[in-house]
C-alpha cells in the first residue's frame, strides 16, 4: 500500500497481511462480487444481512480493535484502527467501513469511562458483532454542534426520560444499540451539563420519522431521523460522570477523524489502481493512455498527494497511540482535512483519466467517488478541521522570544 513503506513495524506489516487476507476472504466485503456492492448500493439490504454483517466482522476482529480482548476487542492499538479502516476502504464498501468506525469510537469511550456493567452489557456484545451500533449525535437544528444540541434527558428515579430528535443517523434501522449525547443540566450552548446515554433499539417511544435512501453516495447506511418522546432509559446506561460527554466526545472525534480518512484514503487508492491499470490497456491513436504525459502526470501527482495523507494519518494515528485519545488533536485534523481532500481528488483524478465508462457500475469507480465526497463533512467539515488547526497552531507557533511592543511601536 502507497504511504506503509517506511512507517510499519514488522508486526503492524503482518497485521495488514493478515487483515487485507481476513477481507477478501469474508462476505461481507468480497469485492469481487459485484452484485453484493451493487446491492448495498440499492439499499437493498435487509435486517438479517446486517446482523450477519456484524457477526462476521466480529469474528473478523475488525470491531472494537483498540479495545481489550477481555471486553472481545482486539487488544491493539490506534494505528492499527487505522490500517484496518485502510483496508476496508481498498477491498469493500464505505456501509462496512462506517460500521466497524462506528464501533471503535463508540467502544474506546465506553471502555475508558463506562462503568462495569456499560461494558458487559453494551461493549463486549458489540465487539463481538452481537450488536449493531448507532451513533446518535446529529439534530435537525444544530448538526452537530453538540453545544446547542437539544435533545434532553431529565431524571426520574431510577431512569432518564428523553425528549428530543436526531437526524442522519447511520444504521437506524438495524441498531440494536444508540449512544446518545444528550442535555442534561445546563443551558443551550453550554458545554457543561452534556452526558450520554446508552438507549437500547426497541426502546418504547424510539420512532424512525424518516429513512434517507437516494444519497449521493453513502449509500447502504440506513441513516434516519429519529425520535426519542418519552423514552425510559435505566440510570445505569449512562456513560461516564453525569455532565462530561463534552470532554468524552471531542477525545473521541481524535479517533474518529483517523479512520474516516483513512477509510477514504484506502478506497481512493483502488480508484487510482484500476484507473492506472485501465490506462495502460486502453488505447488511443494506437498508443496506450499511460504513455500520455498530461496522463501519466496527473497520476503521479495523486500519487504523491496520497502517499503525503497516509503518512500525516499514521502520524496524528501513533501520538494517539503514545499519548491517549486527548492527544493529536491539531494533528489529528490536519490529517482528516488534508486526507479527505486528497482522496475526493483522488477520486475524481481516477473518473477523468478513464472518462465515459467510469460513471458506470462497470468498474467501482463511481461508486468510490461519491462516497468519499462524503468523507470531507462527516465527523467534522474540512472547514472545521481547518479552525482546530489554526487555534491550537497559534498556541504551538508563540515565541515567548517575540516581542509584541514592536508591533505597536513600528504602528506609531
Amino acid at each position: 500500500m502507497i504511504g506503509e513503506n517506511s512507517v510499519l513495524t514488522d508486526a503492524e506489516q503482518e497485521y495488514v497481511r493478515d487483515a487485507y487476507e481476513t477481507l477478501r476472504e469474508s462476505v461481507f466485503v468480497d469485492e469481487l462480487d459485484a452484485e453484493h456492492g451493487r446491492a448495498l448500493d440499492r439499499n437493498e439490504e435487509s435486517e438479517s444481512d446486517w446482523q450477519e454483517y456484524a457477526r462476521r466482522m466480529g469474528e473478523a476482529d475488525f470491531l472494537g480493535i483498540a479495545v481489550p480482548e477481555r471486553y472481545n476487542g482486539a487488544g491493539r492499538g490506534f494505528h492499527e484502527t487505522a490500517l484496518a479502516e485502510q483496508a476496508i476502504g481498498y477491498t469493500g464498501s464505505i456501509v462496512h467501513a462506517c460500521q466497524a468506525s462506528m464501533t471503535q469510537h463508540v467502544g474506546r469511550t465506553m471502555y475508558e469511562h463506562g462503568s462495569e456493567y456499560v461494558k458487559e452489557t453494551y461493549l463486549a456484545p458489540m465487539c463481538a458483532g452481537e450488536f449493531v451500533v448507532a451513533q446518535a449525535f446529529t439534530e435537525p437544528s444544530s448538526g452537530t454542534d453538540l453545544a446547542h444540541l437539544q435533545t434532553t434527558a431529565d431524571r426520574d428515579g431510577d431512569e432518564w426520560v428523553i425528549e428530543g430528535e436526531k437526524r442522519f443517523i447511520d444504521f437506524a434501522p438495524y441498531a440494536d444499540v444508540f449512544f446518545v449525547p444528550v442535555r442534561t443540566s445546563g443551558d443551550d450552548g453550554d458545554r457543561e451539563g452534556l452526558s450520554i446515554l446508552v438507549v437500547e433499539g426497541d426502546a418504547d417511544g424510539l420512532e424512525i420519522l424518516e429513512r434517507h435512501r437516494d444519497w449521493h453516495g453513502f449509500r447502504g447506511t440506513g441513516a434516519s431521523w429519529i425520535a426519542f418522546e418519552n423514552v425510559r432509559v435505566p440510570a445505569e446506561n449512562l456513560v461516564g460522570e453525569e455532565g462530561k460527554a463534552w470532554t468524552y466526545v471531542t477525545n473521541e472525534l481524535n479517533l474518529e477523524h483517523l479512520t474516516i480518512s483513512r477509510y477514504c484514503l484506502g478506497a481512493a487508492q483502488r480508484a487510482l489502481e484500476t484507473a492506472a491499470n485501465y490506462t495502460e490497456e486502453r488505447e488511443v491513436n494506437e498508443r496506450p493512455l499511460s504513455s500520455y504525459q498530461g496522463v501519466n502526470h496527473q497520476l503521479a501527482n495523486m500519487v504523491t498527494k496520497v502517499d503525503a495523507a497516509y503518512l500525516l494519518n499514521s502520524r496524528a494515528a501513533r501520538i494517539l497511540d503514545r499519548d491517549g485519545m486527548a492527544a493529536g488533536r491539531m494533528e489529528g485534523a490536519m490529517a482528516k482535512a488534508f486526507g479527505n481532500e486528497v482522496a475526493h481528488e483522488a477520486a475524481d483524478t481516477a473518473m477523468q483519466l478513464m472518462g465515459g465508462i467510469a460513471t458506470t457500475d462497470k468498474y467501482d469507480v463511481e461508486r468510490v467517488q461519491r462516497d468519499v465526497r462524503a468523507g470531507r463533512f462527516m465527523g467534522g467539515a474540512t472547514e472545521v478541521m481547518r479552525s482546530i488547526v489554526q487555534h491550537d497552531a497559534y498556541g504551538v507557533m508563540d515565541s515567548p522570544d517575540f516581542d509584541p511592543d514592536r508591533v505597536g511601536n513600528e504602528l506609531a
